[in-house]
């Protein structure tokens, strides 16, 4: 199964981003472990240069600055699913 992680600190965002996520995930019929990461201890940890992020199985697919569309993150997905 994979893992996905949503770096953020709740704000619209970070929710709007876990709700496309949420989605994306429903439309291709992926089931994934998903875990919110909200603390900034916790955070800073992944060395990432924006919130919010995506990490798939622990590596960094998407770093704030561009929204990811629900069709782009299914794509994402769909790339990940199938190796």
């Amino acid at each position: 199964m994979i893992r996905i992680q949503v770096l953020g600190l709740g704000n619209s965002q970070h929710r709007k981003l876990s709700n496309n996520l949420r989605l994306a995930l429903e439309s291709i019929g992926l089931r994934a472990e998903v875990q919110q990461v909200n603390e900034v201890d916790d955070i800073l940890r992944y060395k990432v240069s924006s919130i919010p992020a995506i990490l798939l199985d622990g590596q960094v697919v998407f770093e704030s600055g561009h929204m990811p569309s629900i069709e782009e993150l299914c794509e994402m997905l769909s790339m990940v699913a199938h190796h």
